[in-house]
């Protein structure tokens, strides 16, 4: 089974996100549902039971809700990914903080974001000068609780089950 640890997102903006966006790429975008940021992925695994026991030891400290802010792209000079930023530096101690508290190695660089869409061909650049009110607000929140999850691949895209809450 496919597993990873995330929190899910609410974005607030999401329907003029991609409105606005849409002209731009040739995207498969997440639906609003599956929006979240991942605080580690394990890949493939025989069994949850293992992780689940482990991340029950752990004390996680309580979470505030992290604010969403700007956006951006991976992949250069061909983006890959449209992506909302959230605060590098509170994600980047929570997931080092996970991956030590898990005897595992943290990603590095671990870059947090909440994925919008997977660009599959960029019909302009103009997404790069473009200007929009909701672009200096706050796009949306990370929400505290973390979750285990599976991910089941379909044609139809990821179907994602929480497993467990921590």
């Amino acid at each position: 089974m496919r597993l990873f640890l995330a929190s899910f997102a609410n974005v607030d903006f999401y329907d003029d996100i991609k409105r606005d966006m849409e002209p731009f790429f040739d995207a498969k975008w997440v639906e609003p549902k599956n929006l979240h940021l991942t605080w580690y992925f394990f890949g493939e695994q025989p069994s949850a039971a293992p992780i689940i026991e482990r991340l029950r030891e752990l004390k996680m400290a309580p979470r505030l809700p992290m604010a969403l802010q700007g956006y951006g792209t991976f992949g250069n000079p061909h983006p890959k990914v449209l992506f909302l930023k959230t605060s590098t530096v509170v994600s980047t101690v929570m997931h080092r903080k996970i991956a030590q508290m898990l005897g595992m190695e943290p990603d590095e660089p671990f870059k947090p974001h909440v994925t919008l869409a997977r660009i599959k061909h960029t019909r302009s650049n103009g997404y790069r000068t473009l200007e929009r009110p909701w672009m200096s607000e706050p796009l949306g929140t990370i929400e505290a609780p973390i979750y285990l999850i599976e991910s089941r691949l379909t044609q139809n895209g990821p179907i994602y089950i929480p497993l467990e809450e921590f």
